[in-house]
Formats: structure tokens, C-alpha cells, sequence
């Protein structure tokens, strides 16, 4: 990352990101946070809100929001303003040669995608999350840690899946779907569904 970087949005996920920026590429020069609720966060001011962002040929900004639909709305409110966007991909991540990772998406530690596979637009994948071989990642989506996505799998866009979720081979999931942690997802799931595994049982 040569230019200057504002992170976008100052949640957890924000902060983790920077603690993962500053770990792995010491050099690279962040600026703050745009965020609408006017927080900054690991020592960084708020730059402000989206609202007042003005492109900036020296800025590239890395969309840092968990929320699948938050995400997408803001992205599409910096691309009118024509902001310039980034990507991060930690070191410790694993991606097949034959792999294709779209624009803005991050990858965080110890994530896996694997041959063939590919990564749409603005896709979070999480701590020890897999994307098996042949899978498509729709635009805007986020894996949670611990997902694994199995051979073939087709995950629609802005979908949410939770900590420890699997998809079994072949298996597509519409847009805007949500999936809960724990969840093994074993046949189709129509657009807009939220899926849950059975809560864990008190048994004494």
C-alpha cells in the first residue's frame, strides 16, 4: 500500500484491521476513519462522516464494515464521490495462484482460499475461514472465523455467515442471506433467509 489510507468504519472489525495493518506493513501510512457516528479508534481520529468524504487522489480507503448491507450502501455512496478503494490481504492468509480476488476485500490472518476459487468485490474473510476449491464469494459478503465453504459452493452476495458455519460442496446460498454460527448448511437457501443451528441445551 503505497498511498495513504483511511479506514472505513470504526467498529471491532476497524480495529482489528489497523492492529493488522500496523503489525504486517509497518509503513503503511493510515490517516483515520470516516465514520458516521464520529469515532475513532487505536489512537486515530474520525476523518468524519461518509457524507463529507471528498476524493483525494493521495487517499485509498478499505472499507473496514462488518455488516454486509452497510457495506455495500457505503461503497456505493464513496463511489459517487469517487473515492479510490484498497484492498488487504495479511501475509499469513493462503490463496492458490489460481485463485481471483476482486477489489476491496480483506483477508485477514491465517484465511485460506483455495484453487480456483473466487473472491467477488468487498468480501471479508475472517480468521481461519476457507474457501474451498471452485467456490464463488458474492460481492459485499462476509465470512465470520472459523467458516468453511466447501468444493463448488456458491455464496450469493451480501451474505452474512457466522463463526464456524459450514457449506456443504455444491450448495448454493442466494443474496442476502444470513447463517448463523454453527450452522451446516446442506441444501439450497433461498434469497433474503436467515438459517440457525440448534442453540446449545443446559443439561443439568
Amino acid at each position: 500500500m503505497g498511498k495513504q489510507t483511511v479506514l472505513v468504519g470504526a467498529g471491532s472489525f476497524g480495529r482489528e484491521v489497523l492492529n493488522w495493518l500496523r503489525d504486517s506493513q509497518p509503513g503503511t501510512e493510515v490517516l483515520g476513519f470516516l465514520d458516521d457516528t464520529g469515532t475513532g479508534g487505536g489512537g486515530l481520529p474520525c476523518l468524519g462522516p461518509v457524507s463529507d468524504y471528498r476524493s483525494n487522489p493521495s487517499h485509498q480507503l478499505l472499507v473496514t464494515i462488518a455488516d454486509p448491507r452497510g457495506r455495500s450502501e457505503v461503497v456505493g455512496r464513496l463511489r459517487e464521490r469517487g473515492a479510490q478503494f484498497a484492498s488487504f490481504i495479511h501475509p499469513s492468509a493462503v490463496i492458490a495462484s489460481s485463485a481471483r480476488i476482486g477489489e476491496g476485500c480483506i483477508l485477514c490472518p491465517l484465511s485460506l482460499v483455495s484453487v480456483d476459487a473466487v473472491i467477488e468485490p468487498f468480501v471479508i474473510v475472517n480468521v481461519h475461514s476457507s474457501v474451498g476449491h471452485d467456490v464463488t464469494v458474492g460481492a459485499f459478503s462476509t465470512l465470520s472465523s472459523h467458516v468453511d465453504l466447501t468444493g463448488f459452493a456458491r455464496i450469493g452476495e451480501r451474505v452474512s455467515i457466522g463463526s464456524s458455519a459450514c457449506v456443504l460442496p455444491k450448495v448454493t446460498v442466494a443474496e442476502d442471506v444470513t447463517i448463523g454460527a454453527g450452522a451446516v448448511v446442506v441444501r439450497a437457501v433461498p434469497p433474503g433467509s436467515t438459517l440457525y443451528a440448534q442453540p446449545a441445551k443446559r443439561l443439568r
